[in-house]
C-alpha cells in the first residue's frame, strides 16, 4: 500500500513530510542559476516536462502498436492499461468493453489474486447497474469522484484494493458509448487535469484500436468473398467461354454442309454425266456401231470428267482440312508454335464458308514469317468473334461491306494484329460498353453479349496481350490487338 500511498498524492504523515524535505534539499532534477541561486519553480517546470515527454511517449507507442497490430486488441488494452496505471500512479487501471447490455471487463493491471476474484463476479455487469462504470458507459460521461466512500457507487473490487479515488473515461464512437477505462488510486483526492486528459487519449487510442481491428476484419472477409466471387466468375467466364466456342463451332459446321456440297455436288454431277456417256458408249460399241469420232469424243469427255471430278474433290479435301485444323485448335488450349499467318489464312477460309460472301468481303494480309509460340485456338476464337460481330453488326439487314485483317511485327517480342471494317461503326455510349459482359444492341434478333468480352478476355489474360477499340458512328471500326510472340507462362492453361 505504501508504495500507491506515495504515487497517489501528498500526505500529511511525518513521514511524508520528511522525505519531501530531503528530496527538496537534494534535488535529482537541474539546476538554472540566476546569479548563482536556483531560480524560483524552475523544478517544477522540469518535472512538468519530463511527465509530459512521458505521455507523448506513452500515446505514442499506443499508437505504433495499433499500426503494427491492427487486429491484436489485447496488446493495445494491455498497453493502455499498463502506461495508465504508471502515468495516472493509479493502484487499479482497467479496460471495460460494452454490449449495449453489458459491460465486460477486458483488461486490467495490477490487480491482487483477491481484486481478480472480486471483478470475475461482478463482471459483466449490467449496463443498468449502479456501478460507476456503467454509470459511466450508460450515460456516456466522465465520473471523476474523489473519494468512493463518500459518493458511494464503490464495490466488492474497492474492499479488497482498498482505493478510494476513481476516474473513468466512456470510450465514444459516433456518441456512442463502446467501453471505458478507469484508474483508481488509493488516495482521496482528484486526479490532475494533465492525468485525466491523457486518460482521454487513451481513450480515444482505445476507440481508434477497436475501429481499426473491426474494419481490418471486414476489409478481410470482403476480400475473402470478393476471391470467391472473382473464382467463381472465373468459372462462369471458363464456362461461357466454353460455349461461345462450341456455338462458333456449330456455326461454321453449319457453313460446312454448304461449302462441301458445291465441290462434292458438282463432281456427283459430271460423274453421273460421265456414267451415261459410257453407257451410250457401251451400247455403241455393242451394237457394232464404234466410229473413230465417238471413240476420241468419249475419251475426251473422260479426260474432262476426271479433270473435273479431281479439282472439285480437291478443294473438298483442302476444306475438309481447314475445317480440321481450325476445330482441332479450337479443342486444344496448349500453347504451340505456328505461324500467325497461316493460322490467319485458315481461321478466315473457315469462316467463308458460313458468311454470305456475296454480302462480306474478308481479306487477309499478314506479314510472313510471324513466328509464335502461343495459343492458336483462343487466337482463332478471338478471330471468328470478331468477324461474327462485325457480319451482325457492322453490316445489318443484308448490308455490303469488307473487313480486313492485318498483322506485322511490332519490335523483336511483340506482334499486332489490326482487325478492322467499314462498317456503321459504334457511338460513343456503345464504345464504351462494348466488351461488358452480357452488353448488346441486338438482343431481340438473339444477341448474348457475350462475344466481345469474351475477345477482350482472351486477349488479356491467355495470350497476355492488350486490345483497343477505335470507332465513330459511320467510320468503320478497328480493333487494335498486341499480344507478345511468347505469351506468358502465368497465362498457361490449367
Amino acid at each position: 500500500m505504501g508504495k500507491h500511498s506515495r504515487a497517489g498524492g501528498p500526505s500529511k504523515s511525518g513521514s511524508r513530510t520528511a522525505k519531501t524535505k530531503k528530496r527538496r534539499s537534494a534535488p535529482k532534477t537541474p539546476r538554472a542559476f540566476v546569479s548563482g541561486r536556483t531560480k524560483p519553480g524552475a523544478t517544477q517546470l522540469a518535472l512538468e516536462l519530463q511527465e509530459a515527454r512521458e505521455r507523448q511517449a506513452a500515446t505514442a507507442e499506443v499508437l505504433s502498436l495499433i499500426s503494427d497490430a491492427p487486429t491484436d486488441l489485447p496488446r493495445v488494452f494491455d498497453r493502455i492499461v499498463r502506461n495508465a496505471a504508471r502515468l495516472c500512479q493509479s493502484v487499479l487501471s482497467a479496460v471495460y468493453r460494452s454490449d449495449g447490455e453489458r459491460v465486460h471487463l477486458v483488461a486490467y493491471d495490477q490487480f491482487s489474486p483477491e481484486s481478480i476474484a472480486a471483478v470475475q463476479t461482478a463482471y459483466p455487469a449490467p449496463i443498468t447497474s449502479g456501478n460507476l462504470i456503467s454509470v459511466a458507459v450508460r450515460e456516456r460521461r466522465v465520473v471523476h469522484e474523489p473519494d468512493v466512500l463518500v459518493s458511494g457507487g464503490y464495490s466488492e473490487l474497492q474492499r479488497t484494493s482498498g482505493y478510494r479515488s476513481i476516474l473513468v473515461i466512456p470510450m465514444l464512437r459516433d456518441e456512442v458509448a463502446i467501453g471505458a477505462i478507469a484508474v483508481m488510486r488509493l488516495v482521496p483526492q482528484l486526479f490532475p487535469k494533465a492525468q485525466v486528459e491523457l486518460l482521454k487519449t487513451f481513450a480515444g487510442q482505445a476507440v481508434i484500436a477497436i475501429e481499426n481491428a473491426r474494419l481490418f476484419t471486414e476489409v478481410q472477409e470482403r476480400t475473402r468473398q470478393l476471391s470467391q466471387s472473382l473464382d467463381e466468375l472465373r468459372a462462369a467466364q471458363d464456362g461461357l467461354l466454353q460455349t461461345e466456342k462450341l456455338a462458333a463451332l456449330g456455326r461454321l459446321v453449319a457453313g460446312v454442309a454448304h461449302e462441301i456440297n458445291t465441290p462434292v455436288g458438282t463432281s456427283l454431277t459430271v460423274a453421273s454425266a460421265f456414267a451415261n456417256k459410257a453407257n451410250r458408249f457401251e451400247a455403241d460399241v455393242a451394237r457394232g456401231d464404234l466410229r473413230r469420232s465417238t471413240l476420241n469424243e468419249f475419251i475426251a469427255a473422260s479426260r474432262e470428267a476426271a479433270s473435273q471430278i479431281i479439282i472439285n474433290l480437291n478443294h473438298a479435301v483442302d476444306l475438309i482440312q481447314s475445317f480440321k485444323q481450325v476445330a482441332a485448335d479450337r479443342n486444344v488450349s496448349d500453347r504451340r508454335r505456328f505461324d500467325l499467318g497461316e493460322v490467319t489464312e485458315q481461321v478466315v477460309k473457315g469462316l467463308r464458308s458460313g458468311l454470305r460472301s456475296e454480302n462480306l468481303l474478308v481479306r487477309v494480309e499478314c506479314e510472313p514469317n510471324l513466328a509464335m509460340n502461343s495459343y492458336a485456338g483462343p487466337y482463332g476464337q478471338v478471330l471468328t468473334n470478331l468477324v461474327i460481330n462485325s457480319a451482325v453488326h457492322a453490316f445489318p439487314d443484308g448490308v455490303r461491306g469488307s473487313v480486313h485483317i492485318a498483322a506485322q511485327a511490332l519490335g523483336k517480342d511483340k506482334v499486332e494484329v489490326l482487325f478492322s471494317d467499314d462498317g456503321c461503326g459504334m457511338t460513343a455510349d456503345v464504345r464504351r460498353q462494348a466488351f461488358d459482359p452480357f452488353f448488346t444492341t441486338r438482343r431481340d434478333q438473339g444477341s448474348t453479349g457475350l462475344g466481345l468480352h469474351i475477345v477482350h478476355n482472351i486477349v488479356t489474360s491467355r495470350l497476355g496481350g492488350r486490345i483497343k477499340l477505335e470507332t465513330e458512328p459511320g467510320g468503320g471500326t478497328t480493333f487494335r490487338i498486341i499480344v507478345p510472340r511468347e505469351a506468358p507462362p502465368e497465362f498457361v492453361a490449367k
